[in-house]
């Protein structure tokens, strides 16, 4: 499979299900959107105090990076 770029939209909420982070992120270089989602789930682990789990609104694939990422560059070291 190709890598792809998805756009997740997400809420990070405490065990008490107060939330502590929502938005839109875009997670790159994955080749399933179950693969971005748990990339994403591990990055909120690291960088939000007090994680306990994600729920994903949705979760798409970016198309505009599927067609012009071959032309443009599509390297990215970091997975974000």
């Amino acid at each position: 499979m190709k890598a792809s770029t998805y756009i997740i939209e997400y809420e990070a909420q405490a065990k008490s299900g107060t939330v502590l982070k929502s938005g839109k992120i875009k997670v790159k270089n994955k080749t399933s959107s179950i693969q971005a989602q748990m990339s994403l789930e591990d990055y909120l682990k690291r960088k939000v105090n007090g994680f306990s789990k994600l729920i994903v609104k949705s979760c798409k694939e970016d198309i505009i990076s599927a067609i012009f990422g071959d032309t443009f560059g599509n390297d990215n070291p970091f997975g974000f």
